[in-house]
């Protein structure tokens, strides 16, 4: 992983946390991706982030549940808990804080391999999809 991507994570955490999201750490379901695993899985792209290190594919799951956690506070998880954390990420963007790189930035549904989660990344531009 890309130094300023760690960097970029710590500050969100710090961020979810201050906002009363308790989260002790991230749980990341995928950074660097070999070239080999990233087509492995499906990826075609060979500009996916994850191949450069500075992406990473996270959720907050304090409760050790193997999900994301209710961020939204709607009693169930689901693609909104997932916008909750992207829209953090806007917030902090637009403050740009020390060590901050602009990036990407998306939301994620559930399927049947995983619950929501959230892809973020300093690609050098800012990106939402």
């Amino acid at each position: 992983m890309q130094p300023d991507m760690l960097v970029k994570l710590e500050t969100i955490l710090a961020a979810a946390n201050e906002k009363g999201w308790e989260a002790d750490t991230f749980f990341v379901m995928s950074g660097y991706r070999t070239p080999f695993y990233n087509a492995a899985i499906g990826n075609t792209t060979t500009s996916s982030r994850h191949l450069y290190g500075d992406a990473a594919d996270i959720y907050i799951d304090q409760d050790r549940d193997g999900q994301m956690d209710d961020l939204d506070g709607n009693g169930r998880i689901d693609k909104e808990d997932a916008r909750a954390l992207v829209k953090l990420i806007d917030e902090l963007a637009a403050e740009q804080p020390e060590g901050w790189v602009v990036g990407g930035a998306s939301a994620y549904g559930s399927n049947a391999a995983h619950g929501p989660f959230v892809h973020v990344d300093t690609r050098g531009y800012s990106a939402r999809w």
